[in-house]
């Protein structure tokens, strides 16, 4: 008997009414949703769609459906055939799986991106990193449009302003798209919208244009450079700079190094330990230095072991000697005023660019002291395996896309060696093991 009813039901949905007849079908269908409820199980033979006057406006026209939840939704349009392809939308999302809540779609892009970074487990640092991005790149551009709009042509769009008008890098470039697309996977996990619109779009991020990028863009330093900028570095930090170029540290790890982490006698230095700007506050707004754990290790790792030439150690007696350490950590290089950690918003203006300055050496950035430390070590012909380690990379990829082209002169030994190897009487070690 209820089956009866329903298909009388049925009927009554995909009659077309006029005047005023809306309102009694919204009751007919209030009564279906009713009957459809007590028996979910005949849910498959009955209407899940279906489309009626709007109760407010009789112009206008309402589509009626129930999401898996069987909680019944409706959105009225102007038209007939609007309402009529909002059902069958639904109808098609309902069958096959894939049904989304419209009204998560209408959240701005710059919202969904903050519920997504929220929800990660991130350090504080990262999240700064992640705030950034939508105040440089993601709000500026998108502002207000709903995630559930964005199509593959406004995300090409979003990567050609980029380049055009922020004039990002590729790196920069294809890391905030890796990113974006990352949201968005999210976003459909979550049934915010039903598909990735960065899956189709093509040549984003190219690894290899990246690379060629760099390439031509890097900042070279010479041996005169490197020496030319330590011996005009104010003395209280010189030893810091010399641990950069001389041991690859990066300047959050050279900044943190204690006494303890130097070995003189098996010379050696232990780098463990870097000074971030990523302490939790009070306010919870901005971040406290401190010094902790280097990242993307546990605790209780001890780190990495570094080679310390005669040379570095020397710099660091000397500076012991001079300056001697500060506070229960025994630190070696603390801020001016030895009352706390350094920051690197006193190091660049007062210390960096000082020793630029001084050593007339043209503009570059600090890290180019790591780059030419991890350059040097594989022209000389140490193992990348080794290398990685000592500076601290999970593999030697990075070391093939970011140091092997640093150092100038390389171009050279590539026609040397060949020139070489292409001469009559010259040793070829390929018959050498065919004789072997």
């Amino acid at each position: 008997m209820l089956l009866l009813d329903l298909k009388a039901v049925l009927v009554c949905f995909h009659t077309p009414t006029v005047g005023g007849r809306g309102q009694s079908e919204v009751r007919r269908s209030r009564h279906a949703g009713r009957a459809l409820t007590s028996d979910r199980k005949a849910s498959t033979s009955v209407a899940r769609t279906w489309v009626a006057r709007s109760k407010d406006d009789p112009k206008k026209w309402t589509t009626f459906w129930y999401d898996p939840d069987f909680r019944q939704r409706q959105k009225t349009f102007e038209t007939k055939k609007q309402a009529d392809d909002q059902r069958r939308r639904k109808e098609r999302e309902l069958d096959a799986g894939t049904y989304l809540d419209d009204r998560l779609g209408k959240q701005a892009t710059t919202a969904v991106w903050e519920q997504w970074t929220n929800q990660r487990k991130l350090e504080n640092s990262t999240r700064k990193q992640y705030r950034s991005i939508l105040n440089t790149t993601i709000e500026p551009f998108f502002k207000a449009r709903s995630i559930a709009s964005l199509k593959v042509t406004d995300v090409e769009q979003w990567l050609l302003w980029m380049e055009e008008d922020r004039k990002l890098s590729a790196r920069t470039r294809r890391q905030r798209f890796s990113f974006f697309s990352g949201m968005m996977d999210w976003a459909v996990a979550n049934e915010i919208i039903g598909r990735n619109p960065c899956k189709k779009v093509q040549g984003a991020g190219s690894r290899a244009k990246e690379i060629r990028e760099q390439k031509n863009t890097a900042r070279r330093l010479t041996t005169r450079e490197v020496l030319a900028t330590l011996d005009a570095a104010p003395p209280r930090y010189r030893a810091m700079l010399w641990l950069m170029a001389g041991c690859g540290l990066r300047l959050g790890e050279a900044m943190a190094v204690s006494r303890d982490q130097i070995v003189f006698k098996a010379e050696t230095l232990r780098v463990d330990f870097q000074i971030t700007e990523d302490g939790d506050t009070e306010s919870g707004k901005n971040s406290a230095i401190q010094r902790r754990h280097i990242k993307a290790r546990d605790t209780g790792e001890p780190g990495r072991s570094v080679p310390l030439p005669p040379n570095v150690a020397f710099e660091l007696r000397r500076h012991i000697n001079n300056h001697g350490v500060w506070g229960p950590e025994r630190l070696l290089f603390p801020n001016v005023t030895r009352t706390g950690y350094l920051y690197a918003s006193y190091f660049y203006p007062k210390i960096w660019m000082e020793a630029l300055g001084k050593g007339r050496v043209k503009y570059c950035k600090a890290h180019s002291l790591r780059h030419y430390y991890g350059s040097r070590l594989l022209y000389a012909g140490v193992p990348e395996n080794d290398v990685a380690d000592w500076m601290g990379h999970s593999s030697t990829d990075v070391l093939r896309e970011h140091y092997h082209y640093v150092f100038e002169g390389a171009e050279q030994r590539g026609r040397t060696a060949i020139a070489t190897m292409l001469t009559p009487g010259a040793d070829d070690p390929t018959e050498a093991s065919e004789v072997a």
